[in-house]
């Protein structure tokens, strides 16, 4: 039987993969690609990282999983860190233990806590720094040699050097565990992610991007070279895995979604504040916090200020629940919101849409209010362009289904590039649209997908493109598993037999 390697590149996009690829920058990947089969790999809705690798390792849609961010609310609305634990469904190492295939598993996000497996797994973002290795006897073997989940710091402008050494350190640290695992352990799945892609890309995207406002042309050249030094550096370890595995071994490389760049956020909160949708306490406490943000006092520009002081990694150091306590206190927050006179709100990162279902009963009620409000939403206009900026407005049941339906947003859109709809905090600051002072990239619908083996024809790109729910039945496929029955991805490489040079392979549920 084959092995299977999957190696993932968080946020890596094609935009930048394919010039540096024909410029000849990559040879790994340029070679996969010339053997094998590439395309786009569409992601979730929203294109959120605890969203799309949860639907990665479930095959399932989040109205079967459950995960659509990394803040969940409890039924009195307190926030609280997502985890595995709320994760409904058997992740795809779950599966293959079960049937006796033999797993490594490093750095997946959303695998905290770890659950067992008949191999190794080491948790990714996020997780503390304390039992985040199944079994748990590897743990003080990787905190003696620096392993580190999250590189311990954050970006702040001016200190993109500092940013960009820590991120190759974690990066060095991760490779280097890949290959002391894969040679000392026996495998039929390995699993590592490379989150460096990610968070170097919001990062640096305005360097990229001449178009952006806050592009510096002085320093443009320098930072386009690190990033594409940093994917060298990858595109190496990519080869030297692909070396220890052995030929007969299916290699996939994937992103969780694409990447752009980014200009401004919408506040939805704010926006449904305007829109006499979402109501506000009248008690002295709420009434201060409102003065707070008329003077400006916002989550929003608090951190800028304390990126600017180079303090931001304290945000990393509180803990993000820790942290979103904290603002909460200081901060208008869900714990301001008159529920009994709010109709909607948004809950949660890329702007998801509630309507209050204990305000608004009636069936017939809420559909003419959902239609309102996607009505003012396509409506919705920049007021310094004039532009619209929302692309594709959907209801909750065009995009997910499943026994978790009622827990889904009941709206959800997609804006223009350049914007994004990013509400960590519940309202981060006091306008509906602000520039984006920090990061200046963000995600986009569609990731990156490269399947490579001796037995594919190739190069073979694949259209239309495949959902990153189809990933997990597809491995299960390669290693002959079987397929469950409540996955929604469907297998990629066995819809079309041209793609295989010999094709006469057997496939439970096929």
């Amino acid at each position: 039987m084959p092995r299977v390697l999957v190696i993932g590149l968080d946020g890596a996009t094609f935009d930048l993969l394919m010039p540096w690829i024909r410029a000849g920058e990559l040879p790994v990947l340029n070679s996969l690609m010339q053997h094998g089969l590439y395309g786009y790999l569409r992601s979730t809705i929203p294109m959120f990282t605890p969203t799309a690798w949860s639907s990665f390792m479930t095959g399932m849609n989040p109205g079967k999983h459950g995960i659509t961010g990394f803040i969940i609310y409890d039924r009195s609305n307190r926030p609280m860190v997502a985890s595995a634990k709320n994760r409904r469904g058997d992740e795809i190492w779950t599966i293959l233990s079960r049937h006796g295939k033999r797993v490594i598993v490093i750095n997946v996000p959303m695998t905290y806590p770890p659950k067992p497996v008949n191999g190794i797994l080491i948790s990714g973002f996020p997780a503390p720094s304390r039992g985040f290795v199944y079994p748990p006897e590897l743990e003080p073997w990787l905190k003696r040699i620096g392993y580190k989940i999250h590189p311990g710091v954050e970006y702040e402008e001016g200190r993109e050097d500092v940013f960009i050494r820590a991120i190759w350190e974690g990066t060095k640290r991760r490779a280097e565990v890949a290959l002391k695992l894969m040679r000392a352990f026996p495998w039929d799945f390995f699993m590592v992610v490379f989150m460096g892609t990610d968070w170097l890309q919001h990062a640096l995207w305005r360097f990229l991007d001449e178009k952006h406002p806050r592009y510096v042309p002085n320093k443009a050249s320098k930072y386009r070279r690190a990033l594409l030094q940093y994917y060298k550096y990858v595109d190496d370890i990519i080869g030297r895995m692909i070396a220890e595995a052995g030929p007969n071994t299916y290699v996939i490389i994937m992103s969780d979604h694409g990447f752009g760049s980014l200009h401004k956020f919408i506040h939805v909160n704010i926006w449904l504040i305007k829109c006499g949708l979402l109501r506000l306490k009248n008690n002295f406490l709420t009434r201060f916090k409102k003065l707070l943000y008329t003077l400006n006092l916002t989550p929003e520009n608090i951190y800028y200020l304390m990126s600017k002081l180079h303090l931001a990694s304290v945000r990393h150091r509180l803990g993000r629940e820790r942290g979103h306590r904290l603002i909460e206190r200081l901060f208008l927050s869900f714990e301001d919101i008159d529920w009994n006179r709010t109709l909607a709100f948004s809950l949660g990162s890329m702007g998801q849409i509630y309507i209050n279902r204990k305000k608004v009963k009636n069936p017939r009620t809420y559909l003419r209010l959902r239609h309102h409000i996607v009505t003012l939403l396509k409506g919705l206009r920049d007021p310094e362009t004039g532009e619209h900026v929302i692309e594709q407005v959907f209801t909750k049941e065009q995009v997910y289904h499943g026994p978790l339906l009622y827990k889904m947003p009941d709206i959800l859109f997609l804006p223009k590039p350049g914007y994004i709809s990013f509400e960590e905090y519940e309202f981060a600051s006091n306008k509906v649209f602000s520039s984006s002072k920090t990061i200046s990239g963000t995600h986009q619908l569609y990731g990156v997908l490269i399947i490579s083996h001796p037995n594919l024809r190739g190069p073979t790109k694949l259209e239309p493109p495949p959902k990153i729910e189809d990933i997990a039945p597809t491995i299960l496929a390669l290693l002959n598993v079987p397929i469950p029955r409540s996955m929604d991805g469907r297998p990629i490489l066995f819809r079309n037999k041209n793609l295989l040079k010999s094709p006469k392979i057997w496939v439970k549920n096929q």
